[in-house]
């Protein structure tokens, strides 16, 4: 699980739902889960590059036992 740092601000959207609990423990509970789906959210997961002299629109597809399209490495 992903810690926020000194820098994290909730949405402002969440704090006015979380405004709305009068319950501790249901606000807590909710809080953790939004701020763990908002740092989730910001995570980009890095591609890997793509190869320059490959011809641009043609994918080389491939299909396997099962009829699912695979990539052709």
């Amino acid at each position: 699980m992903l810690k926020p740092g000194k820098t994290f601000n909730l949405s402002k959207s969440s704090k006015r739902i979380l405004a709305q609990f009068t319950d501790a423990h249901a606000r807590g509970q909710w809080k953790r889960m939004m701020i763990d789906a908002e740092l989730s959210a910001a995570i980009v997961i890095k591609t890997p590059s793509r190869d320059k002299n490959a011809p641009r629109g043609t994918a080389n597809y491939q299909t396997n036992d099962t009829g699912t399209a695979s990539t052709a490495v």
